[in-house]
């Protein structure tokens, strides 16, 4: 999104979250055509989060709808991509994703199907394309690694009491926020996160948005959980990727 910061501010230099790994986070609203404008003409929401002066995430939402894109700038103004980017499909799946470095393309982006099948993949060193996959070419891939890589002790990672416990934690603490339940969304939400080796959870990334308030529900409870008994691989131990689905529905 190329959206000038000529906008109404809905709720500016507040700090919305005191939680461990939250920046300031500030929210703004856009009309059609991304301009500020009044609360009647709202068609677009934009979620921004200050992690330092050198980094600066954006989320632009439909205001009722899911997520459109995730960006990430070394500037307020947006002048330097550096650091993921995901775009989203209309429906609020994530069809796309990979990283900038100094306002260039760098390393591999990823581009999936409706199914979240990877269909192509890219790899850039910075600004350049380097290497492009097709789904055969992926899928070869694949078959070798499976035939090449060998590891003499692994485990994944494991949240304490095993997966019984991890629901249990789910859903007692996870909550249907008011936004959502006056605009009468419910839906599969799809989040992926990391456990780090010292168990605690970050990365959060959603793969399928419904809605601002949902997307950051999900991001809460997951960020909230106790810690996990981190993956090790070889002796060693490793950050492991989670993939939870999570269903909302309106309450009655």
């Amino acid at each position: 999104m190329k959206a000038l910061f000529s906008l109404l501010l809905l709720l500016s230099g507040f700090q919305l979250y005191a939680q461990k790994g939250r920046g300031k986070v500030s929210l703004y609203v856009f009309d059609e055509n991304w301009k500020g404008c009044r609360p009647e003409e709202v068609r677009y929401l934009l979620h921004l989060e200050e992690f330092s002066d050198t980094a600066y995430q954006f989320r632009y939402y439909n205001y009722e709808g899911p997520m459109i894109t995730q960006e990430t700038y070394k500037d307020k103004n947006r002048k330097i991509p550096h650091g993921e980017f995901n775009y989203y499909n209309d429906r609020g799946q994530m069809d796309s994703t990979g990283y900038w470095v100094n306002g260039k393309k760098h390393d591999w982006w990823y581009h999936y199907t409706d199914s979240f099948t990877m269909w192509k993949k890219e790899k850039y060193h910075m600004g350049t394309l380097v290497l492009q996959m097709d789904r055969a070419a992926i899928e070869a891939e694949r078959e070798e690694k499976k035939d090449t890589e060998q590891h003499f002790d692994e485990s994944e990672a494991v949240f304490k009491g095993g997966d019984n416990e991890w629901m249990r934690y789910i859903q007692k603490n996870i909550q249907y926020p008011n936004r959502a339940s006056k605009l009468e969304k419910s839906g599969r939400l799809v989040i992926q996160f990391v456990v780090n080796t010292n168990g605690t959870t970050g990365e959060f990334k959603i793969l399928r948005s419904i809605e601002y308030s949902l997307d950051e529900e999900a991001i809460r409870i997951i960020r909230n959980s106790p810690k996990w008994r981190p993956a090790h691989q070889d002796g060693k131990l490793v950050k492991a990727y989670r993939i939870q689905p999570l269903v909302f529905q309106v309450p009655r």
